[in-house]
């Protein structure tokens, strides 16, 4: 099969990451690509993936907005995400995110990031660590 790069430089049908999909289900895995690229979906980017995909903006939109894990706006500079599993709740990660506000930092905050035996739980920039919420600076 023969593959022709679309303008945003993804290939349609023959990429091996997408096999035989149609390049209508293809939509996440281009999604993903343009968040990687620029660390979230600007909407320049969606309106081409729009064109170039022979969809709707509204459909593009739907499905970038209705997954969690898609940005519409830019990151902050430095992500934070605070576990609120099981362990990292009994532990305190309540209390670790009341300090957090109280010192103005924006967190996320995830169901459970698998690193129960750290817990309470603090992910910044992609490291794993344990967030002692007794260590926070006061405000």
């Amino acid at each position: 099969m023969v593959t022709t790069p679309d303008r945003l430089g993804f290939d349609d049908l023959g990429s091996q990451a997408l096999g035989s999909q149609s390049l209508g289900a293809s939509l996440i895995e281009r999604l993903h690509a343009v968040q990687q690229l620029h660390g979230y979906l600007p909407r320049a980017e969606l309106q081409q993936l729009a064109v170039a995909m022979e969809r709707p903006l509204s459909e593009v939109m739907g499905v970038a907005s209705f997954y969690h894990l898609f940005r519409l706006a830019p990151p902050p500079l430095h992500r934070c995400v605070v576990c609120r599993g099981t362990a990292c709740f009994v532990r305190g990660a309540e209390r670790l995110e009341a300090g957090l506000r109280q010192l103005g930092v924006a967190f996320e905050t995830a169901s459970c990031v698998g690193a129960c035996n750290q817990a309470p739980v603090l992910v910044l920039d992609g490291s794993v660590g344990r967030g002692d919420p007794g260590a926070l600076p006061e405000p």
